[in-house]
């Protein structure tokens, strides 16, 4: 982006640091379960729910997309346990609260940058849909039929190939723009640009680290899946609470600091 090195500067950290970030974080999940857990359940509450809806309309074979997609939007839903992280910095307790409940100067920034993320998850719903009618009109829709069509078929594997790689384009995407954006709109009184800035900074200028927590992430959120409600109602606050931790490591700072919350 234009004016990079002018709006923002980072530290330089560590390539070992995600492992380091994943340790802060547990202990942040160890030290106040009870808040951070709820957040998660709520953020399992909001995929299962997209399930039963497709479900109810007879596209389960579509589920896989949507809680893949649903992932996209994560940062934005993590405001809160990030919250809970900078409350134990500030030697406060960590309450159950939303940004917008102390800072509603932010609202509008935090919103941008959510929106931006759930035009990402409309994109690649819109994508995933066009895929599935050019290269499987008509069927077979049902989960079984569905999953032999994707692994036993030309078309399938192809299907699952594309839809792979721009999942994983979009993700990364995603990751770029808000992987620090939204705990420094939590952190500093600093406008989305600037949040967006810090984050391709880290992104582009140390990649390394952040290819490593990127497949870090990738890693919890495909292990938590394995057990739905239980496994990523622990591994989102999880991820939440180390993603803190990265951005108190690249510690960004505006070129004119603006003043702290």
């Amino acid at each position: 982006m234009v004016g990079e090195d002018q709006m923002v500067t980072l530290q330089k950290v560590r390539r070992d640091a995600p492992w380091k970030w994943l340790k802060l974080g547990f202990e942040d999940l160890r030290r106040a379960p009870l808040v951070s857990l709820s957040y998660g359940f709520i953020f399992v509450l909001g995929g299962a729910l997209i399930s039963l809806l497709l479900m109810a309309i007879g596209g389960e074979a579509a589920i896989p997309v949507a809680l893949s997609g649903f992932a996209l939007i994560g940062p934005a839903l993590a405001i809160g346990i990030y919250q809970v992280s900078r409350a134990f910095e500030r030697g406060e307790k960590p309450r159950f609260r939303v940004v917008i409940s102390r800072y509603p100067s932010r609202i509008s920034q935090v919103g941008f940058l959510s929106v931006i993320l759930v035009l990402l998850l409309l994109l690649w719903f819109h994508i995933a849909q066009i895929l599935l009618i050019v290269m499987a009109p008509g069927g077979p829709y049902e989960p079984g039929a569905f999953v032999e069509f994707l692994v036993s078929t030309g078309q399938g594997l192809t299907f699952l190939t594309i839809g792979t790689v721009t999942g994983a384009i979009l993700a990364a995407f995603a990751f770029t723009i808000s992987v620090l954006s939204f705990p420094m709109l939590i952190d500093q009184d600093v406008d989305a640009v600037t949040a967006l800035v810090a984050s391709f900074r880290a992104v582009f200028g140390q990649p390394f680290v952040m290819i490593t927590w990127a497949w870090l992430i990738a890693f919890m959120v495909v292990a938590g899946s394995v057990f739905f409600i239980v496994g990523l109602a622990f591994t989102f606050p999880w991820l939440a609470h180390a993603s803190w931790y990265a951005y108190k490591d690249f510690a960004p700072v505006p070129e004119t600091p603006a003043a702290q919350a």
